[in-house]
Parts: C-alpha cells; sequence; structure tokens
C-alpha cells in the first residue's frame, strides 16, 4: 500500500463505496424490498469521499503530483472507459429485460445505480491489486 496520504484516501474511498453500493444493493435483494434510504446512504458515502479527497488536496499539496502520476492517471482513464462499457452493457441488458417484459422499467433504472456507481471503482481496485496503480 502506498504511504502517500492521496492514494490511501483514493484507495480506501473506492473500497468503501464498493461495499456501502453491494450491502445496500444487496440488503435490498434479499428482502425484495426497496430501501428509500438506499439513495441517501449511497449518496452521502459518495459526497463525504469528495469532501474528503478535496481536503487531502489542500492538505498535501507537495503529495498531489506523485498521487497522478502517469500510471495512476491510465489506470484511472481506463477505469471510467470500463466503467462506461459496463454501464452501457448493463443498460442494454435490463433495456432488453425491459421490453420483454421480464422487469418493470423503475426497477430497471434502480439496477443501473450499481453499475454505475461501481464500475470505475471496481476496475481502479484491480488496477491497485495488479500493481497498475496506487
Amino acid at each position: 500500500m502506498s504511504t502517500n496520504p492521496i492514494a490511501r484516501i483514493r484507495l480506501w474511498g473506492n473500497a468503501v463505496i464498493i461495499a456501502v453500493v453491494v450491502i445496500t444493493f444487496g440488503g435490498m435483494m434479499l428482502t425484495q424490498t426497496y430501501w428509500e434510504s438506499s439513495p441517501w446512504l449511497v449518496g452521502s458515502v459518495a459526497l463525504g469521499y469528495a469532501a474528503l479527497s478535496f481536503v487531502s488536496h489542500l492538505r498535501h499539496p507537495d503529495k498531489i503530483e506523485a498521487a497522478w502520476d502517469e500510471q495512476n492517471t491510465a489506470a484511472q482513464r481506463a477505469s471510467l472507459v470500463f466503467g462506461y462499457w459496463a454501464t452501457l452493457a448493463a443498460f442494454l441488458l435490463l433495456f432488453a429485460a425491459v421490453l420483454t417484459k421480464q422487469i418493470d422499467g423503475g426497477v430497471a433504472f434502480i439496477w443501473l445505480g450499481p453499475v454505475l456507481g461501481i464500475g470505475p471503482s471496481v476496475h481502479y481496485l484491480i488496477s491497485v491489486a495488479r500493481g497498475r496503480a496506487q
């Protein structure tokens, strides 16, 4: 694990977002009910991560360049591209399910959330595990 505080916050922030989304949507799947508080929970965690990231950049300006070197920037871009394609694939699959009346459009819209929310984070954590990012 990196000793750079910005890289550590980025790593743990992505991991926490994945955990919260998986637990929230996994809980909804298990209980087969929509939790009214789930968007607030996931959104609050994401906004908290953004605020923590902003504060860490202000607090450690000398560490920014090392945390965003070429390798990390390439991994971040690849993560965003992966998230885009994962969301597009999920959209097409859910769209087909709606057209064939297997699920409701509202349910399909809800299930796009986890893919959109954690697609880039999952790819980024895989990049870190493979040594392609910090």
